[in-house]
């Protein structure tokens, strides 16, 4: 009997040892694997973002996920990140943003990470500008999540704001995400979204990363629980995520940092362990790493299906950044270092020396994925319901009986009711000229309080022309042509965000606009000429040397705190030579002349702070259900148009454009009989200002 159990157990060690050996064989490659792509990845960040500035794409996310890698950087990378820090909050005089607070706690994380005093920014706090808890929710849930991890990563006091609305504090920033819960109080309670009922994996994740340090209390360790039970179901076969109907890195590359943050360890959890159809286990690097691309980086959707934004199957600027920080959650996790957001070790672990690695040319070779899943990629371009927006697309549009005015200037006036909106139009009184003004912003909202949205037409001008307003002796603002107004209008359409202070007047006045003419040449090189003197501008060779062994660009960083459509004419003739700057196309985002679940993406990145907006035309574009402000309204309609290819609100400001056609031929004629007096009446009354 002795012998016979000896035998049962040394059997069963044999077998456990085996198991142990190929487990342990299998985790080595994994780490080796991990050293691998992070070391590539750093190395692209850093040769393709050398100067980081104060951003959400090539700016905080890349220094934080360098400095939260262990991997050597050279001190002077982050030294002039700072220097570029302290200018951009002394410039605007510590005021980075008056809606979207998590400005500051992106800043907060990347300064934190490098080692730097958040509380003496160029003689400003930063955390004080989260001390008042109305301004930090004014994005909603994103940016309670984000402040109170700003405030964990160096355990740093909130300040006290005697003038504050409501002072911010962790319980009371904890509370608040825990009433945001899905369903909260039900059976079916569980995880979180900007929007709608239905829990989101990227912003789900993100809350569980702020929650994880206060899991002693009973009721968040409830809600976490939950929202793990109801992620564990929605994980894919592939170990990655799917949201908005896309499968992609960024929202698997949350869950890493959530789960480490929580101390769950990923490779053996079997909640977050999914089967394929092959039989493959699948964990969540399994479902990242699928995007990973070769010689370093991540791509935002992988091989097959890109929605036609051009990133798919190559880098991605925002799917990097995640990418890399969510392998340095991982890396920490398994090396039993701080997790990523508590930072309190940065001034003994921050990494800093020369690194020859870092300056190693990237593998130039395509940008396929190296997982080998290409087949399983399990993206859904169905958008099934949604239930976060006030509107599907489908606007009940009354224009009705016009009432129509004549000013002392002989300029006819008249509004009309376009999806309940109410829209002026202004035409000036030779009828060459029509202005709408569709929209104004609103305080504290995306779109300035100071701006509004007016579409131009010319009735007598050629379409693609680049146009610039006056707006003083030497700036000019530039408009943005519309190919889908053009067509709606049957005229050369535009479209621009003016100040408020701009009078009708101004915009009706023809001799406060400057035309230039596109010209074709054999090489397919872009010329302007002005109608004026027909001189073609010479294009700015003037531009930062670049290298050109690095093939594999990640987008440039860009400093978008103080970006203007505004600028001095002399400025803005080298960007003659790309026309494509002043064009719009409404619902494209990212401006590459395509809508796509790319740009729906974005639009969503932008309402929860994970993007900027980085100028006008972007604005204008996402405004697409024509009201004062940026929202999910405008994601619905982009969804729309993209799935069902139906017309947005914006549009229907010429649904009754023949009538007015007709109107304004008759003016047109009846008034240019009278009215050519003036030289410059002989050239299309065009008027060319100095």
């Amino acid at each position: 009997m002795f012998k016979k159990v000896c035998a049962i157990f040394l059997s069963f060690v044999i077998a456990f040892g085996f198991t142990l050996s190929s487990s342990l064989e299998s985790y080595a490659y994994s780490r080796q694997k991990l050293n691998k792509s992070m070391q590539e990845t750093a190395a692209l960040m850093y040769k393709t973002i050398p100067k980081p500035v104060v951003a959400s794409i090539g700016g905080e996310w890349t220094v934080l996920s360098l400095a939260r890698s262990g991997i050597k950087v050279p001190k002077k990378y982050y030294e002039d990140y700072y220097k570029r820090v302290e200018k951009t909050v002394k410039d605007a005089k510590g005021i980075l943003h008056r809606m979207k607070f998590t400005e500051y706690s992106r800043v907060i994380l990347a300064l934190t990470a490098i080692n730097k005093d958040v509380t003496d920014v160029g003689g400003y706090n930063l955390l004080s500008y989260l001390s008042d808890f109305d301004n930090v929710k004014k994005q909603g849930i994103n940016g309670p999540i984000f402040a109170l991890i700003a405030f964990d990563t160096g355990n740093y006091d909130i300040p006290i704001d005697k003038n504050a609305s409501v002072q911010t504090t962790r319980q009371g920033i904890i509370d608040f995400i825990l009433d945001k819960e899905i369903h909260k109080g039900t059976s079916k309670a569980g995880g979180w979204a900007l929007s709608g009922t239905d829990p989101d994996p990227d912003i789900t994740f993100m809350a569980i990363q702020s929650l994880a340090n206060y899991r002693d209390q009973k009721e968040v360790k409830e809600a976490v629980d939950r929202a793990l039970k109801i992620m564990s179901k929605k994980q894919l076969s592939t170990g990655g995520y799917n949201s908005w109907g896309t499968e992609n890195c960024e929202s698997t590359a949350q869950a890493i940092v959530a789960l480490t943050a929580l101390g769950i360890d990923i490779d053996t959890d079997s909640r977050f362990i999914k089967t394929d159809k092959k039989g493959n286990k699948n964990t969540l690097m399994d479902g990242m790493m699928q995007f990973y691309c070769k010689g370093g980086g991540f791509a935002h959707v992988n091989a097959g299906y890109d929605g036609g934004g051009g990133s798919g199957t190559g880098l991605n600027a925002m799917a990097t950044d995640q990418g890399m920080y969510a392998l340095d959650a991982y890396y920490r996790y398994i090396n039993g270092k701080n997790k990523l957001y508590n930072m309190t070790d940065a001034s003994q672990t921050l990494a800093i020396g020369n690194n020859p690695d870092l300056e190693k040319k990237p593998n130039n070779d395509n940008n396929d994925n190296n997982n080998g899943n290409n087949g399983n990629n399990n993206q859904n371009t169905n958008q099934g319901n949604r239930n976060n927006g006030n509107t599907n697309g489908n606007t009940n549009i009354n224009t009705g009986n016009k009432n129509v005015k004549t000013d002392h200037q002989g300029n006819k006036k008249y509004t009309s009711n376009v999806g309940g909106k109410k829209v002026t139009t202004t035409e000036n009184k030779s009828a060459t000229i029509s202005i709408k003004t569709i929209y104004s912003g609103e305080k504290d909202g995306l779109i300035p309080e100071n701006k509004k949205c007016v579409i131009i037409q010319f009735e007598k001008k050629e379409k693609e022309q680049i146009v610039g307003f006056k707006v003083s002796e030497k700036k000019q603002q530039y408009l943005y042509y519309s190919k889908e107004l053009s067509k709606k209008s049957g005229c050369a359409t535009y479209i621009a965000l003016f100040d408020t202070s701009v009078e009708k007047e101004d915009l009706l006045n023809m001799g406060n606009y400057e035309f230039h003419k596109i010209q074709k040449e054999d090489n397919n090189t872009d010329q302007v000429i002005t109608d004026e003197n027909k001189n073609i501008q010479d294009e700015a060779t003037s531009q930062d040397t670049v290298d050109t062994s690095v093939q594999r660009k990640l987008p440039e960083a860009t400093d978008t705190t103080n970006d203007t459509n505004t600028a001095d004419a002399t400025d803005q003739q080298e960007d003659f030579t790309h026309p494509e700057k002043y064009e719009i196309t409404f619902g494209d985002v990212n401006n590459d002349k395509v809508v796509n679940a790319q740009d729906i993406l974005d639009v969503q990145s932008i309402l929860s702070g994970k993007l900027d907006l980085t100028d006008e035309r972007q604005i204008i574009a996402i405004n697409v259900s024509m009201d004062s402000k940026i929202d999910n309204g405008d994601i619905n309609q982009i969804m729309d148009n993209f799935v069902s290819k139906k017309d947005y609100t914006i549009f229907e400001v010429f649904s009754d454009k023949k009538d007015d056609k007709d109107s304004n031929k008759k003016s047109s004629d009846k008034e240019n009989t009278s009215n050519k007096t003036s030289k410059d009446s002989q050239k299309e009354d065009i008027k060319q200002n100095d």
